[in-house]
């Protein structure tokens, strides 16, 4: 599972690094149509995102132990990243902190 976690985020990290990069320009000079076509393509995968995130965030985040960049993991990389959380040990509740 964890090679398909891994797997997921580094397309998703592609899939990134292209939008922007096309939109930036990097690959010479696009239509106007393709411009709009990438922007609504981001625009897509970024509201997925959100939704996923708020999901998230409503069902789980007092079940699982949340971090502080759970929240740009997971609108980053979407799906996967809620598995990787998923996939965590469950801190013990009943356990005594370490000593120091």
């Amino acid at each position: 599972m964890k090679v398909i976690i891994i797997a997921g985020k580094v397309v998703f990290a592609v899939i990134w690094l292209g939008l922007f990069a096309l939109l930036a320009g990097t690959n010479g000079e696009l239509s106007t149509q393709s411009i709009g076509l990438l922007s609504l393509l981001l625009a897509i995968m970024v509201i997925t995102h959100l939704l996923l995130l708020g999901i998230f965030v409503a069902t789980m985040k007092e079940v699982f132990p949340w971090r502080k960049g759970d929240s740009w993991q997971i609108l980053a990389f979407g799906i996967f990243a809620w598995l990787s959380i998923l996939q965590r040990p469950k801190p013990d509740q009943g356990s005594t902190p370490p000593r120091r």
